[in-house]
Formats: C-alpha cells, sequence, structure tokens
C-alpha cells in the first residue's frame, strides 16, 4: 500500500476523492530506479501504470539495430507525470520504451486491477480515462512535432 497524498499529487488522480484514493493505494507498490534502468519495453505487453515521485523518465522509440540512446527520447516524464498507460489501454502493448534518468521513484499500480476499479465505480474510472485520453492527445502531438522537425532537418541538410 502507498500512501494516497502521494497518488493524489499525479494530475490524473485529482478529480478523486480520499475514499477513491484509497481504494487505488491499497494495490499499489513503490519502487526505486537507477539511472539507465529500463522500466518498460516498447512493443511488450505491460502490465503496469507508473506515477512518477521523483527523478525523471525518458520514453523513447526503440529502433532495430541501433542501441537506444538519449536522441530517441520523444518525452521526459516528470514527477507528478505518469506512463505507461498501455497497461489500461488494449492491446496493453508498450509504444514506447521508458528510461529512468537518474534516480527515479515511481507507484507501480497493476492495470487489471484499475481496470476492474474502473469497471465497478464508474466515478472513479471516468475522470481518470478522461484525463488519460488528454494525455495520450498531447503525447501524439509532440511525436508528430518531432516528425516534423525532423523532417524539415533532413530537407535543410539535402541542400
Amino acid at each position: 500500500m502507498v500512501d494516497k497524498e502521494k497518488i493524489a499529487s499525479a494530475e490524473i488522480f485529482k478529480e478523486l476523492n480520499k475514499e477513491q484514493l484509497e481504494k487505488i493505494a491499497d494495490f499499489c507498490e513503490e519502487i526505486i530506479f537507477n539511472d539507465g534502468d529500463k522500466i518498460i519495453t516498447e512493443g511488450e505487453t505491460t502490465d503496469f501504470y507508473f506515477v512518477l515521485v521523483e527523478g525523471n523518465v525518458d520514453l523513447r522509440f526503440e529502433l532495430p539495430f541501433r542501441k537506444t540512446s538519449k536522441s530517441m527520447t520523444v518525452l521526459t516524464v516528470e514527477p507528478g507525470e505518469c506512463f505507461s498507460w498501455s497497461a489500461i489501454v488494449p492491446p496493453h502493448k508498450a509504444t514506447l520504451s521508458g528510461y529512468s534518468v537518474g534516480k527515479s521513484k515511481v507507484i507501480k499500480i497493476p492495470g487489471a486491477k484499475l481496470l476492474n476499479l474502473f469497471e465497478r465505480n464508474n466515478s472513479v474510472g471516468y475522470p481518470i480515462m478522461k484525463k488519460l485520453a488528454m494525455m495520450i492527445a498531447n503525447r501524439l502531438i509532440k511525436q508528430q512535432e518531432l516528425f516534423i522537425q525532423e523532417l524539415g532537418d533532413n530537407l535543410q541538410f539535402k541542400w
């Protein structure tokens, strides 16, 4: 069990009341990762949703035949933000890999238990899924911006 106040610090859970937060806190655990630790792997099934408490996590593309690097970072997750949304959205495959930047502390939430809670209690699930949809949309925009920037750089260097 994790202190509900730590969960409440995450933007995605801000609309929940103390009782709702306690239900989630009951099945969470806090974990520490060291610099460079891979937390989630692009393309693999992910069973856990994470709230970043301390540190940073880089979300990166994994390219075949090329070792990952900071240059492949799409987004850096900061404290209070969540990642590994694939744990609660079918088909539950990670769309990016997540790497700890320095020492990171996260709250690990089993996706299946969270979804079960959503199904039993719409007043918990609806506000979270609404914020999750906005987060996914913002990350898609960020990826589009990076793609356009890369495309522009490639065109510039061909002249």
